[in-house]
Order: structure tokens, then C-alpha cells, then sequence
């Protein structure tokens, strides 16, 4: 979390510029980090059964008047990690349902970083390497390096692209993409890219992250690159993006699902809308005849259902209940999959 606000806060350049350089450079010139195997994936049913066995749950009125679940747990809570904190106590009665971005997503990215992972405290490793941490951290691995390979294939063909990274959070793969590009030698004015978030709170950090990078901080000034706040299920008037990136957020809508947290757990199916054809037609709408889209999949495990407990509730899709919903806007996929313990993260292109 210390190098977190190291990122996101005011000053302290030079910390910025070398975590964005190790976290680069674990990026583009390593392998993906290695999904968790059998014995950790067995050990989170554990976790799982003893999340449940001592959580316990209370209902107090939120911000807004409205009833909210506050969830407790003394282990959690006596470990004093902000993560922990962010599933013990939902903010808003109309998020408590997601697993939200921010400094605790960001806090999961930082772990790809070899100094920091060395100087992890051990509640930074049973939290933010458990199974399905290192399943976010694979997630973004591919997510950025894929969509460098796209953007670049377009510039080395002296081609113009535009990016585009929606429900991006603090929008760091994409700080990672644009730093990579420019480094690479292509052309600033071919350049275009847009990070979009619906919390301003994230906004203003991708703001402040764009403007500490020697590289990107030129395309901000230029208006080049732009970082704003965007509700997905609101149809977007930002239209011909090239690649366009949506992580993180289609499993919390139904439709097109092999399975529910409501239909596992024996609870009402859930409603709607908003469905994810909705965002998935935005989406679309965004996105370049022959443009491509980089999503992923997401499987029931264990892991998953840690999050379960603490009130989070998901719509579980493998790579054919996404290609079928994808098909509807069509999008078709390109053949270019990479498959984690939670998640597959795959290509798609959008039809002309």
C-alpha cells in the first residue's frame, strides 16, 4: 500500500518512476506470473470454509439513507490490512456488490514488482497473493501486454490508433501501454488513448500518474491522452477506438451465465436490468469496425467464493458463455486466449 500512494499521491517522483520501471520491466521482458497450483487452490477451499464459519453480518443505514450489510470478522480485522478492510466495510449500498477498484486493486498489481514483493509483509502475502490475487495480477499481466501488442502492431505499420481502457480504475495498464509505446520509438502523434472510470477518485490519480511519467505527461498535455469519468452503462459519445479493454466488470451483470452466485447459493436468480448485453452494445458502440476488444472470462473456483461471503455477487462465464454474449454485438473472437485459474483473458474483434 506504501508504494501504492507512492504512485497516486503528491510528489515523490522518483519512487514513481521506479516502480513503473520494475513493474514494466516484470511486464514486457518476463514471463507471466504462474497461476496458483493444486495444494493453493485446495488450501483456499480452507479459507473459504473458515471465512464462513466466522464472519458474521450486521445491517446499519448507508451514506444515502438506505440499508447496507457491514460484514466482521476478528481475523481479518485484526490483520489491519487496508484490503481486508475493503470487503469488511462496503462504502455505498450500490457497490457493496463489487469488488471495487482503486488503491486495493492497485495494491494487488504492485505484487508483480520483485523489490516490493521482497519486502511484503506477511499479510500483504496471504492477502494479496492468495489464489485469486494471483489470478488478477496473471489478468493484468496479458491485459497490458496484449493490448502493447495491438497498439504497436497498428504504429509499426505507420497506422494511427486509438485506446481506450473503460472501468479502468486508476487505469495503470494502460500508464504501462503508453510509457512502453513511447519508449519504443513510435510517433506521439499517432497516438490517442482514453482511461474512463466511473469514480472521479480514480480519475484524479490516473490524472496524477500521467502527469509524473516524463513520457505520458507530454501526451497529457497535449490532450493526447485523457483520463475522465465514464459510466459503461451509460452509451458513450466516444466513438472509433482501435482497441478498447474492459477488465473486471462484465461478471457482475447477467446473461449469457453457466452459473450464478444467487443459483449455487439457492437464492432468487438475480435481476435486472442492467444486463451485460446493455454494456456489451456500449461497448461496441465504442469500438472501430474491425477494432478489437481485450476481456476476460470468469470461472467458479474456491477462491472465488471466499469473496462470497463478504456479500460479493457474480455472474460466472466461461469462454463460450462469452463468446455467445460477445456475438450479439458482434464481436468475434481471434483465436488469441490465455487461461488462468480464475480467469481467461481473450481477443476479440468487432465485425465492419
Amino acid at each position: 500500500m506504501e508504494a501504492v500512494e507512492a504512485l497516486y499521491g503528491e510528489g515523490r517522483e522518483e519512487t514513481a518512476h521506479a516502480i513503473i520501471g520494475s513493474i514494466s520491466a516484470r511486464v514486457f521482458h518476463n514471463a507471466p506470473p504462474h497461476p496458483s497450483n493444486i495444494v493453493r487452490r485446495g488450501l483456499a477451499r480452507g479459507v473459504w470454509h473458515l471465512m464462513r464459519g466466522t464472519t458474521r453480518t450486521e445491517t446499519l443505514p448507508g451514506h444515502d439513507g438506505r440499508p447496507v450489510t457491514v460484514f466482521r470478522n476478528r481475523i481479518l480485522e485484526r490483520s489491519g490490512h487496508p484490503y481486508a478492510a475493503t470487503l469488511l466495510e462496503p462504502s455505498r449500498a450500490d457497490t457493496q456488490d463489487f469488488v471495487e477498484g482503486g488503491d486495493p486493486m492497485n495494491a494487488l498489481y504492485m505484487m508483480l514488482s520483485p523489490e516490493i514483493r521482497r519486502h511484503a509483509k506477511l499479510w500483504d502475502h496471504i492477502i494479496l497473493d492468495s489464489v485469486q490475487a494471483r489470478d488478477v495480477q496473471w489478468r493484468f499481466y496479458w491485459e497490458t501486454r496484449c493490448h502493447h501488442q495491438l497498439a504497436s502492431a497498428r504504429l509499426a505499420r505507420g497506422e494511427p490508433v486509438r485506446l481506450k481502457a473503460v472501468a479502468a480504475g486508476t487505469g495503470l495498464s494502460m500508464v504501462l501501454v503508453l510509457d512502453r509505446l513511447l519508449r519504443d520509438g513510435h510517433d506521439p502523434a499517432l497516438i490517442k488513448a482514453t482511461i474512463a472510470d466511473r469514480e472521479e477518485a480514480n480519475v484524479a490519480k490516473a490524472r496524477r500518474l500521467l502527469g509524473k511519467l516524463p513520457s505520458t505527461s507530454r501526451l497529457l498535455e497535449t490532450e493526447r491522452v485523457r483520463a475522465h469519468s465514464e459510466d459503461l452503462l451509460v452509451p458513450s459519445v466516444d466513438t472509433g477506438n482501435d482497441v478498447v479493454t474492459v477488465m473486471g466488470i462484465l461478471e457482475y451483470f447477467p446473461g449469457h451465465t453457466f452459473t450464478t452466485t444467487e443459483e449455487h447459493l439457492g437464492q432468487s436468480a438475480p435481476g435486472g436490468p442492467p444486463h451485460a448485453e446493455d454494456l456489451v452494445r456500449n461497448i461496441a458502440a465504442m469500438t472501430s469496425p474491425g477494432g478489437s476488444l481485450l476481456t476476460n472470462s470468469f470461472r467458479r473456483l474456491g477462491a472465488v467464493r471466499i469473496m462470497e461471503v463478504f456479500g460479493k455477487k457474480f455472474r460466472y462465464r466461461g469462454r463460450p458463455e462469452m463468446e455467445r454474449l460477445l456475438a450479439t454485438a458482434g464481436f468475434v473472437p481471434t483465436g488469441r486466449h490465455y487461461r488462468g485459474n480464475v480467469f481467461d483473458v481473450e481477443i476479440f474483434r468487432k465485425l465492419a
